[in-house]
């Protein structure tokens, strides 16, 4: 079997112009069409395609025009079976509108396991006859490859980590729209799919030079490096996708009268030579390779490339041809490249009425908020059942259908969307409008009586300060399934929906060099060389995994310990530290770092690399400042905002009961941080978590008769601080993980009960692994009555009896069996 070409090596690393075919089948299931040209290629040769064109591969559309045709994962198959691919890489199209949530992940496994790695992912057109399902949009589908790839590297050996496969995700994207709202629209989702994980990007079919150049020049002032690869369709009058286009009977597509009338006076060596005019144009205007579709035969094909290797770089006298724009047609950019103004519309009633209702009730910013969720909560409708409960949904479900055409999602968008529901308001119903298929006039291309809803919530956004900078960074969450028909605006009043937030203050704790496999892979990392940090590689690839896979997960900081690697050379953790921090600022979208070290260099090292940039940055977290070392941090403030974690320790030995630190001493010690901190260095008592310190369960055992327990202290000292009014607003945190150590099973399900009755006490943050989600499932009752019994070992006999007899009982209970 011939060695297949790498689109991926082609594209990241620009080696030539890659030419990728668009093989659709024919009716009725007929695979006879791809055979047929892979099988003429295959006859024709290498030597068929024309120097400077490198034909890379082919990609297979997923039932396009929402007709149900083969499937690419079994064209792959039998493609594979009768050897009909050779040497060339494969792009099936992946799209969401016939599958769940589920069944892609299914399909993306088996794809991956057939050795594909590229794929183009889609929202998908809207099947004819059948209902879509849209589980996904394409951005969410995108998210789930990208955990997908993270999975594959935190799940590999430290060996293997240059073997994992990974997808090389491509998103689509259309620079053929003719308003401002819907071109702007798919200018800030290209965004927003490349921020998911697109690596590549291939363009809409059009034909207007103009907008194709458009798009390269709004790339380029943006500072995106990304590959795109333009769409070239071979339209020609043989088939009726140039009429099916101009009736917009094929969504997404435009076609021009005057394009139309052209096609129909035209002949066929005609249309080969429109394309191949096309092809030239995107070579020369920078994109990395065409993807060349509506190819009847190889021959076709070749011709097309053979005429477009005589035109190169003279394309720019056919550009008559290849300039078919709509009436009254919008542009970013005038003739001299100079950005055009964007509209300021005025807002809209609607959008005055859902700001106002918002503000007075459903903002957590205003008393009304509170005001009302006390009323409801009174009303027992946090239960989600009973009379009240279903009347006020019947009423908002009354309200916001007739407002806001409201669907009974139960996880509403509408402060997100502009007071604009996708739900109702899209064809698709997607979590992130618009897809591709808005007319140029700005309609639905679904449902042409009515406006896209990607062009109404371009406009309210534009209507308000800085709505459009907050529309191009919103990237939504897909909806929660088990809330639909339950009452949203209840479930948003008490964090049901994806408003959610974490129940502590999340701290991931995965980028630490203590645990054995991430301090080996950050070992491999370290021996690559000076580029280690910045070249590609599997170690490097693990480390992005880390930081992408807890921002994703929802943490509030990603820790990162290097303290392993200073134990002989102190320089070698700093320098670590520098490195370290430069990977959570390039990967974490946005989430901050936590500089966790024993060691007050690296500390201190990690505090002024994470601002050594020109980029806005959110407050890091130093872990830890102690009562000994606040002098030396706390002066660092004035220069680098940072909140941090005290620690409760001292140097002096402690003198409570059993050799360590009384309750008491330990809430002596965190008035100390806070007074230093608050009093005399200007700190909010919200930048600043006192952590008591974890003992590990399986060791809290008291050598001495009276003596309370370590995790008792801790929890009694937590409350103590939390009770405090003198504090109000202060942190309490812990690492969560310590709990555990030496137990011999369900650690994740005891650390979940850990957290549960920690909160009770005042727990509010935590050192943890943010996958878990700790504080939102519910934990195992025998396992908080474990931790209980050891959270009230207040030196009595009868309580630490009763701790040592569950503490027996779990081990036995889950002791693996000797083989």
């Amino acid at each position: 079997m011939a060695q297949r070409k790498k689109l991926r090596e082609r594209l990241e690393c620009k080696a030539g112009f890659a030419v990728v075919a668009e093989l659709a089948s024919g009716p009725n299931f007929d695979f006879g069409p791809i055979g047929k040209f892979l099988s003429a290629y295959k006859k024709a040769g290498p030597d068929s395609i024309p120097a400077g064109f490198d034909f890379a591969g082919i990609t297979l559309p997923q039932n396009p025009g929402g007709v149900a045709n083969i499937d690419p994962g079994h064209a792959i198959d039998k493609l594979n079976a009768e050897g009909l691919l050779g040497d060339l890489d494969c792009v099936p199209h992946i799209s969401c509108k016939d599958q769940n949530a589920n069944s892609l992940v299914s399909s993306l496994v088996g794809l991956r396991d057939s050795g594909i790695e590229n794929v183009l992912v889609l929202t998908g057109d809207k099947p004819i006859s059948a209902t879509g399902v849209f589980d996904l949009d394409s951005i969410g589908l995108l998210q789930v490859i990208r955990d997908m790839n993270n999975e594959g590297y935190i799940k590999a050996r430290p060996q293997d980590l240059d073997k994992v496969q990974q997808f090389f995700p491509g998103a689509a994207v259309s620079p053929f729209k003719y308003t401002e709202q819907s071109q702007m629209q798919q200018y800030y989702k290209m965004e927003k799919k490349i921020a998911c994980g697109a690596k590549f990007l291939i363009t809409q079919v059009g034909w207007d030079w103009k907008k194709s150049q458009e798009l390269f020049r709004y790339l380029d002032k943006n500072k995106i490096n990304i590959p795109v690869i333009g769409n070239v369709y071979f339209l020609s009058t043989t088939t009726a996708a140039p009429r099916l286009m101009h009736d917009v009977k094929l969504t997404g597509c435009f076609v021009s009268d005057e394009l139309l009338a052209k096609l129909y006076s035209e002949n066929l060596p005609q249309h080969i030579e429109r394309a191949a005019q096309q092809v030239a144009m995107y070579k020369a205007i920078g994109a990395a390779g065409v993807d060349i579709g509506g190819v009847s035969n190889f021959e076709t094909f070749a011709g097309i490339l053979k005429r477009a290797a005589e035109i190169g770089d003279g394309w720019g006298q056919y550009k008559d041809n290849l300039y078919w724009p709509a009436k009254k047609a919008f542009y970013l950019y005038d003739d001299n490249g100079r950005e055009r103004a964007l509209s300021k519309p005025k807002a809209t009633f609607h959008h005055k009425f859902f700001n106002f209702m918002h503000r007075a009730i459903l903002n957590p910013e205003y008393r009304g908020f509170k005001m009302f969720r006390g009323v409801m909560a009174a009303l027992g409708t946090e239960k989600g059942e009973g009379a009240i409960y279903k009347l006020f949904h019947a009423n908002e479900s009354a309200f916001k259908y007739l407002i806001f055409d409201c669907e009974g999602c139960g996880d509403c968008y509408l402060p997100e969307n502009f007071g604009l529901c996708t739900m109702g308001g899209c064809e698709k119903g997607l979590a992130n409008a618009p897809c591709g298929d808005a007319t140029a006039d700005g309609k639905c291309g679904n449902n042409l009586e009515r406006v896209c809803i990607g062009e109404l919530i371009y406009d309210a956004a534009a209507s308000e300060a800085h709505g459009l900078a907050k529309l191009k960074r919103i990237i939504n969450k897909p909806r929660i399934k088990a809330l639909d028909n339950t009452a949203s605006i209840l479930n948003y009043l008490f964090g049901r929906d994806h408003t959610m937030k974490n129940a502590l203050i999340s701290i991931g704790e995965s980028i630490h060099a203590s645990i054995p496999k991430t301090g080996q892979i950050m070992k491999q990392l370290a021996q690559l060389g000076p580029d280690a940090y910045t070249k590609p590689s599997g170690p490097l690839n693990y480390i992005r995994a880390l930081v992408e896979s807890q921002s994703n997960d929802g943490a509030d900081y990603l820790a990162v310990n290097v303290d392993a690697f200073g134990e002989d050379d102190q320089q070698t953790a700093v320098n670590m530290m520098r490195e370290y921090v430069k990977l959570v600022r390039r990967w974490s979208n946005g989430v901050p770092i936590c500089i966790d070290s024993g060691n007050n260099d690296v500390l201190i090292a990690g505090l002024k690399e994470w601002y050594n940039t020109k980029e806005a940055v959110k407050q890091p977290l130093i872990n830890s400042v102690k009562v000994y070392t606040m002098e030396k941090f706390f002066p660092l403030k004035r220069d680098y905002d940072y909140a941090f974690i005290g620690l409760l320790m001292t140097e002096d030995k402690p003198t409570g009961p059993g050799g360590s630190h009384s309750m008491e001493e330990l809430y002596s010690l965190a008035k100390r941080i806070y007074e230093k901190a608050v009093g005399q260095y200007g700190f909010k008592p919200g930048e600043i978590l006192l952590d008591s310190t974890v003992f590990p369960l399986a060791i809290d055992m008291p050598m001495e008769p009276g003596v309370p327990g370590y995790t008792y202290r801790a929890f009694e000292a937590i409350k103590k601080i939390k009770s405090d009014p003198a504090m109000k607003g202060v942190h309490c945190s812990l690492g969560i993980s310590n709990s555990v150590r030496d137990l011999p099973g369900r650690r994740i399900g005891v650390c979940r009960a850990y957290v549960a009755k920690a909160m009770e006490y005042g727990l509010d943050a935590g050192i943890v692994n943010v996958a878990h989600h700790y504080g939102r499932v519910p934990a195992d009752p025998d396992l908080v009555a474990l931790v209980d019994a050891f959270a009230k070992m207040d030196g009595s006999a009868e309580a630490t009896n009763k701790a040592m007899m569950l503490m027996g009982k779990f081990c036995q209970e889950n002791r693996k069996a000797s083989v």
